[in-house]
């Protein structure tokens, strides 16, 4: 709890598949489940080791359907016998995808204040 006061951008639960690809890798590609969801990353699971000094593009979708793709750098990580988990900081964002994706978190931050 402390540390989601400390955040500068909030962030949402949210669980969702994402594709991610190493850029610059046409054939690799991965896949995960989204845990939450700011601005500015994600927290992704999943089954594949990510490193952090290379950049992915990470494509998921939001509940209206709407594309999101981000460019970034996983920034933490923890793993387990079966899965890891990333703190993924995106490093850039389209216009577009950014502000549909600071709607989504708006919304769901009113829809929990409720």
């Amino acid at each position: 709890m402390l540390n989601e006061a400390r955040r500068k951008y909030p962030r949402v639960i949210y669980s969702a598949t994402v594709n991610v690809k190493p850029v610059g890798a046409a054939k690799v590609s991965y896949s995960g489940i989204i845990k939450n969801v700011s601005v500015v990353g994600i927290a992704l699971e999943t089954e594949s080791e990510l490193n952090s000094d290379t950049e992915y593009i990470f494509e998921f979708y939001l509940p209206d359907k709407n594309t999101i793709k981000s460019k970034g750098k996983p920034v933490w990580e923890l793993r387990s016998k079966n899965s890891n988990f990333y703190g993924i900081e995106f490093t850039s964002t389209g216009f577009f995808s950014k502000l549909k994706l600071k709607r989504f978190i708006e919304d769901k931050l009113r829809e929990m204040q409720g």
